[in-house]
């Protein structure tokens, strides 16, 4: 099992994947979320469960720390010379796999949201610009997983937002930050599938 996942395949096809995702999430979130009003956006099953509203400010969180990140790690890397495979490192796959949803767009397993990335505890993370700010950012993502064609994705390294002194293969935290984004979108079309979600 461990040797099919770690396996090998074309960097430009796993960026354009990646890319690819980005783009439907732009468009799922503009078709199924704009048009809310705030109290559907800001409305939540309970007290320890987030609104449609709190999932997109977890996902700005990650790309106000990421996007920059990627666009610096892109642009100053030594590594200018692509390859034409990707092979994701062990700790990478595992890292990736942990937010990808399964195959039915289901969440695989649950898992515990940093104290600084979580809006039920970290109250700075409320902005008024929720969805242009998740737009703009998708966008500069599309931009930089573009711009990253043209370097090596595997020898080419950045932090891990969680456990900064982990470093992951540039193409894994870039699968990494993408299938969190798909993850909280599906979360957040969760809760407006909700029997008690307001009209």
């Amino acid at each position: 099992m461990t040797s099919t996942l770690l396996k090998k395949r074309p960097s430009d096809e796993l960026l354009d994947e990646l890319i690819g995702v980005c783009k439907s999430l732009k468009e799922q979130v503009q078709q199924e979320f704009a048009s809310l009003s705030n109290t559907q956006l800001k409305w939540s099953p309970d007290k320890t469960s987030w609104s449609i509203n709190q999932c997109l400010i977890h996902l700005n969180a990650f790309h106000r720390f990421y996007v920059p990140l990627f666009e610096e790690r892109v642009q100053n890397s030594r590594f200018r010379e692509p390859r034409d495979y990707f092979q994701s490192s062990p700790m990478g796959n595992s890292t990736y796999l942990k937010v990808k949803l399964g195959k039915l767009n289901n969440v695989k397993r649950k898992l515990k949201s940093p104290k600084d990335y979580n809006p039920l505890v970290n109250t700075n993370l409320n902005t008024p610009n929720v969805f242009p700010d998740f737009f703009k950012f998708l966008e500069e993502l599309i931009n930089v997983l573009e711009a990253a064609k043209s370097i090596n994705i595997r020898k080419t390294k950045s932090p891990f937002s969680v456990r900064p002194i982990v470093k992951l293969r540039l193409g894994d935290a870039f699968q990494y930050i993408v299938y969190h984004c798909e993850r909280h979108v599906e979360q957040a079309r969760k809760v407006k599938q909700m029997s008690k979600f307001p009209s």
